[in-house]
């Protein structure tokens, strides 16, 4: 195995691995607190705040950075990235991580080393990427500052996690879980899909217009969301609705715009259709629920969280890596049976933990619906991931043309 070879193997293995972890933990906890099915041991930080870092910042992160530093140098027409530059932030990232799942036997004082290492790590190759878009002629930079900037969030949401663990501190968690959705993860994951659903439509539809891209619309999300996290630790909940319903329509609007009818005979394009949709649904059950707390009613709790931490970005992660996988293993750029099950699950799952927080709904079941979607996303990843794995673990073929 050449872990170092390209970054998307090391990175995409790191988060195929932690993605199922950190998913498995979960389920555990669940099944104690809620279905009392053993008494969970004392926890060194609250459990929910742990497991927000680490889905957040121990999954997203590693395709993101794996698939930002494979195609950042295409993009700006430059050599690729020195290995040494990768190599030693995927290294400075695991072994923080690691450090930080070591803290639940060793205390606080060790999932905040973790964070910190994790930060250090993903700054290293924040600079990497920069020094590269530095370096690139003013044409190819177009539309790319967008990443530097989100990317640099992910590093500041980093540290502001450590600063959110550390005993007796003032900052909340929240506040590192809104930096690092809303700062980081939705906006990356926009400007991506603005930049490539159209590029992959066209590549494989025939006679389709690709649209011109335009770099404010990705810069304009990010304002926006941005706008979302501030105006939510404000409490302004009438102007976070107006926000959030421009958000969704704005995702609902380039959906329409890219989509074709034929996108349902290409099974990977329509992989990555059909975790953007859930972008606008996700939005939009935040402006429903922010409309109704501003109203004096219950809102949707942490339902609109999930449709786009579950529902959107993980099932993004899933066809942007799978296609990578596929096409840098020189495997035919087609869908499989086990990346759409992966997709499936995924969406039951995001389904599941949004009926939770609908209290009609989950009085349905005889325990909180949250114990059921993550045994359910858990099953749906498995068999997709340990398939990947091995794909990214052996030796690489020639790229397809």
């Amino acid at each position: 195995m050449r872990l170092f070879d390209a970054p998307h193997i090391s990175y995409f293995l790191g988060g195929l691995a932690q993605v199922l972890v950190a998913l498995i933990l979960w389920a555990l906890w669940l099944l104690g607190a809620f279905a009392g099915a053993y008494p969970l041991p004392a926890m060194p930080v609250s459990p929910v705040a742990l497991h927000g870092f680490l889905m957040l910042y121990g999954v997203f992160p590693f395709f993101v950075f794996g698939f930002l530093t494979t195609t950042f140098p295409r993009w700006m027409q430059t050599a690729p990235i020195a290995r040494r530059a990768y190599r030693d932030a995927f290294v400075l990232r695991a072994a923080g991580l690691i450090l930080v799942y070591a803290g639940l036997a060793l205390g606080d004082a060790a999932i905040v080393l973790g964070a910190v290492i994790m930060a250090l790590g993903d700054a290293r190759l924040v600079a990497a990427l920069t020094g590269v878009y530095r370096i690139a002629r003013p044409a190819a930079r177009r539309g790319v500052l967008l990443f530097i900037w989100t990317l640099g969030a992910e590093v500041a949401g980093l540290a502001l996690y450590a600063a959110a663990f550390w005993p007796g501190s003032p900052v909340p968690p929240i506040a590192a879980i809104r930096v690092g959705l809303f700062g980081f993860l939705i906006p990356t994951l926009f400007g991506v899909s603005y930049r490539m659903i159209p590029f992959f439509s066209a590549s494989v539809l025939p006679n389709y217009k690709r649209p011109p891209g335009n770099p404010k619309v990705p810069m304009a999300v990010f304002a926006a969301t941005a706008a979302h996290a501030l105006l939510a630790s404000l409490g302004w909940r009438a102007a976070l609705a107006l926000v959030d319903a421009a958000i969704a329509a704005a995702a609902w609007y380039h959906l329409a715009f890219w989509f074709r009818r034929d996108v349902v005979r290409h099974g990977l394009l329509l992989l990555l259709y059909a975790g953007f949709a859930w972008l606008g649904a996700g939005f939009a059950l935040y402006a429903v629920g922010d409309a109704g707390l501003a109203a004096g009613y219950p809102g949707l709790g942490r339902g609109p969280l999930h449709a786009l931490g579950i529902g959107f970005a993980l099932s993004l992660v899933v066809a942007m890596a799978t296609r990578v996988t596929r096409g840098h293993s020189g495997r035919p750029l087609a869908s499989d049976a086990l990346s759409w099950f992966a997709l499936a699950g995924i969406e039951a799952a995001a389904v599941l933990r949004i009926a939770a927080d609908i209290p009609a709904l989950d009085r349905l079941a005889p325990y909180d619906l949250s114990v059921f979607a993550a045994p359910v996303a858990i099953a749906a990843l498995l068999p997709w991931a340990a398939r990947y794995a091995v794909m990214l673990a052996t030796t690489r073929r020639e790229p397809a043309p």
